[in-house]
């Protein structure tokens, strides 16, 4: 068990590709949320819920 924590210690918790993403969702929508999904100390999955005002 000791030396699985180890390898989640020694990665990077987000690749320069994954940030890149975020960023590109993130400035795309006007009103919502990113949820980030992660199993074994790694990102998985990323969740994009945008609301759309009609006011």
């Amino acid at each position: 068990m000791a030396q699985k924590e180890e390898t989640f210690k020694q990665k990077e918790p987000f690749s320069q590709e994954e940030i890149k993403k975020l960023c590109e969702l993130a400035a795309s929508m006007r009103f919502g949320s990113i949820t980030l999904v992660f199993q074994d100390g790694r990102l998985i999955q990323i969740e994009k819920n945008e609301k759309m005002r009609l006011i």
